[in-house]
């Protein structure tokens, strides 16, 4: 879709999942979060009271891709640009580390360098793998969407719910089967959920204030249970496993608090202001975002660079976090918009010379 005619709440709503995913990796990776198992102090309960509520962000992130899928034109423009996107921030972040000597980029054996030059085969970043491959089926869900009764798309999306989601939430054991909703099968999913909103949508979820509620009593519910969980584990149960498992992508609570936040944005009208001109303008280039400091050669060295060591195990941290999120987002922004801007141009360059070569042929 063109700029202008972006949907100003689903761009807010993408923005949002995106500095929530940013907190994620902050909390996680800046090692904020210790398990409830063994620490249940005022930070610790601080620190995992906002993961659960941005434990939503990658199905947020998902849900959009999958709303607008029965309209969107499926091609080979479009995959290339991905997997050119993808390859320019795994290539060019891990070469420019490697110039300026920052992290341990030197000292990568074969199998780190084959992850920045293969990213989606191995993984490089796990969302762009599972995206991927989600789009590659993109004519395939269309057509189920387009094709299927409406009983008929309920009943395979209960089915793929009781596999991926309904199963995992409620075995208390590692199910050998389970991915934690990091991989295409779970996004087919999303998807398809995604595309049965758009069509018919869920009555369940039909008013702003209802969806955001759900979105807030879920997600405190993920927190609380977590917590009766973690004290359940200090006197000795072993219950570690369903502990984690409350924040995994397709655990059916998370999912519930997801399918709440996209229905309470769903419905909002947010008037033409300067502001949200701007966020629509920038919500394009929030994947950039994720694919610079989740890169394999900065993603655990930018909290340290922002000093998350310094304010771990304090109350200081929710304020640390919020300016570390909004720096690393504009900063995300900012050079996704310069790497549009080269693409633009090699892609201006590469039709014009096309043209050239086709006008001497004749």
């Amino acid at each position: 879709m063109r700029a202008k005619e972006r949907q100003a709440n689903f761009e807010i709503l993408r923005i949002l999942s995106m500095v929530m995913v940013i907190s994620l990796h902050y909390l996680i990776k800046g090692k904020i979060t210790i398990p409830l198992s063994q620490d249940i102090s005022l930070v610790n309960l601080t620190a995992w009271l906002l993961q659960s509520f941005c434990i939503v962000a990658v199905n947020v992130y998902v849900l959009i891709s999958g709303y607008f899928l029965p309209e969107a034109k499926w091609g080979l423009k479009k995959l290339i640009y991905l997997v050119a996107q993808v390859w320019f921030y795994s290539v060019g972040v891990a070469l420019l580390c490697l110039l300026l000597h920052v992290g341990e980029v030197r000292s990568w054996d074969l199998y780190d360098w084959l992850a920045v030059l293969f990213p989606f085969q191995m993984e490089h970043y796990w969302f762009a793998t599972a995206y991927l491959v989600m789009y590659l089926f993109t004519p395939v869900i269309k057509a189920a969407l387009k094709h299927l009764k409406k009983n008929e798309l309920e009943r395979l999306i209960f089915l793929l719910l009781l596999f991926f989601s309904v199963g995992k939430s409620i075995i208390p054991i590692k199910v050998p089967t389970d991915q934690y909703g990091y991989d295409f099968g779970w996004f087919l999913c999303l998807c398809l959920i995604a595309g049965y909103i758009k069509i018919y949508g869920i009555d369940w979820f039909n008013r702003i204030r209802k969806g955001l509620f759900l979105y807030f009593i879920f997600s405190a519910g993920i927190f609380a249970y977590s917590v009766f969980l973690g004290i359940l584990c200090q006197k000795g149960l072993p219950l570690s496993y369903a502990l984690d498992m409350n924040y995994s992508y397709n655990h059916i609570l998370v999912l519930t608090a997801s399918l709440g936040i996209f229905y309470g944005f769903k419905y909002m009208k947010p008037k033409k202001m300067v502001w949200t001109n701007l966020l629509c303008k920038a919500a394009p280039y929030t994947f950039g975002v994720y694919l610079l400091h989740e890169n394999l050669a900065v993603r655990n060295l930018w909290p340290l660079w922002f000093g998350v060591d310094k304010v771990r195990g304090t109350m200081l941290f929710p304020l640390h976090m919020g300016i570390t999120v909004i720096l690393v987002f504009a900063a995300g922004i900012i050079i996704d918009y310069g790497r549009s801007c080269i693409f633009n141009r090699a892609e201006a360059l590469f039709w014009k010379n096309s043209a050239r070569h086709n006008k001497n042929d004749e």
